[in-house]
């Protein structure tokens, strides 16, 4: 899968990482994980992924202030950014806008619209 296009997807819960890293394993896209908001910028610059999917609540740094981070920063301001999140504030997705996320999924959510979304994010 040389050619395999790469996800960083930044997550603090070692189960959900495991079962998005396999149903996108088997889509052919190559996953890379980081735990926690940090650890999530570091490896943005360092592998620049083809998509990023964060999620808000994270140890260290939480997924807004890693979302601005990387819109700031030219070595990843081009990477289109998904939030995966299970917070329910109403007005989560606009901030989330406008820290510079293309799109936005709730937690849980079926593979194959998750598959949809990066696929759509990816061709733009």
């Amino acid at each position: 899968m040389e050619n395999a296009k790469r996800v960083l997807f930044i997550e603090d819960e070692d189960e959900l990482v495991n079962l998005v890293k396999m149903r996108l394993g088997n889509a052919g896209y190559n996953v890379i994980s980081a735990f926690d908001g940090l650890e999530g910028l570091q490896k943005a610059r360092r592998e620049k992924p083809d998509i990023i999917l964060l999620d808000i609540v994270l140890p260290k740094k939480d997924g807004l202030e890693v979302c601005k981070a990387l819109k700031n920063d030219p070595l990843t301001s081009e990477i289109p950014i998904l939030v995966v999140t299970a917070s329910g504030v109403a007005e989560l997705p606009q901030k989330c806008r406008e820290a510079g996320a293309q799109d936005f999924i709730y937690k849980p959510f079926e593979a194959q619209e998750l598959l949809v979304r990066i696929s759509k994010l990816l061709s733009v």
